[in-house]
């Protein structure tokens, strides 16, 4: 089940994905739907959850650190949106996705997971894989930002490893359910707090297409991290490689279905990215 799990985050993660492309066809306000998104999110988790009675445990150090957890989730958004805006995605996407090596060391310094020399090589081919991936012209860094990509990288690998210690500490007592919506009201109180700030209170200028899209993106949303955090459990001593795999897999079958869906062009060296994705999942999956 393990495997289906990890499976299923990965498509449900793609999906993710496909939504923001289609925000931009149809020039949705992203921070809208994030937030109406994490409603959703909230809605699912509470709905499927045996542990309803919020107020039962509010104190308890598990929920507190679900809403701090939260809390990051938009900081990092924020932070991604902005070093789209002043980067490009390119820069976005690869120092997001090689935030993957911050979990990997925990996995390995911290939770003592057994990582081999095979799987270190299969890492090293999958960060090269994302990187040939996802750039489509050459990187030009403006210094003057150059700390935005840092706090992507930072702030990801805090959050996978942050889903990792929740899994390990809790999981055995607490539903990952209640875990999943816990985090996702973190999010919203974050959010709806922020734009409250920003806009002065005025709900007069929401698009109905922007609650649309936010409940779009919440159904995957939930669902990713609800199976990203279901596999972790399942697949015990390897977070390493369930990590490792969710972050190429979704990189690699995103690829695929902008080609498939939108009629991307690859350029050869994101071609080649292609191959050494999938040489990195085989060598990865053999070593664990």
């Amino acid at each position: 089940m393990a495997t289906i799990f990890l499976l299923l985050s990965i498509a449900f993660s793609t999906f993710i994905n496909l939504i923001f492309r289609w925000f931009k066809d149809f020039n949705v306000n992203k921070f809208q739907a994030i937030i109406v998104n994490y409603v959703v999110c909230f809605i699912i988790g509470f709905s499927l959850s045996t542990h309803q009675d919020i107020m039962s445990y509010v104190h308890e150090q598990w929920f507190i650190y679900c809403i701090l957890l939260g809390f990051l989730f938009i900081a990092i958004f924020f932070s991604m949106a902005l070093t789209t805006e002043k980067l490009g995605i390119s820069v976005t996407a690869v120092s997001g996705k090689m935030s993957v090596v911050i979990t990997i060391l925990f996995a390995y310094f911290f939770a003592k997971e057994d990582i081999t020399l095979l799987f270190v090589i299969g890492l090293i081919l999958s960060i090269l894989s994302i990187y040939f991936i996802t750039i489509k012209k050459e990187l030009h860094i403006d210094k003057r930002y150059l700390i935005l990509p840092v706090i992507v990288f930072l702030g990801g690998g805090m959050i996978d490893t942050s889903l990792k210690v929740l899994q390990q500490a809790y999981s055995q007592d607490i539903p990952l359910s209640t875990i999943s919506y816990s985090i996702f009201l973190g999010a919203f109180i974050a959010g709806t707090s922020i734009y409250l700030v920003k806009e002065k209170s005025n709900f007069s200028s929401w698009e109905w297409k922007s609650v649309k899209a936010g409940v779009a993106l919440g159904v995957p949303n939930y669902f990713s991290i609800f199976f990203l955090l279901s596999a972790i459990e399942g697949f015990s001593v390897k977070s390493a490689f369930v990590f490792g795999v969710n972050n190429v897999g979704v990189v690699l079958v995103s690829t695929l279905l902008s080609v498939l869906i939108f009629k991307e062009k690859l350029e050869p060296k994101n071609q080649w990215g292609l191959l050494l994705a999938v040489l990195s999942i085989a060598i990865i999956s053999y070593a664990s």
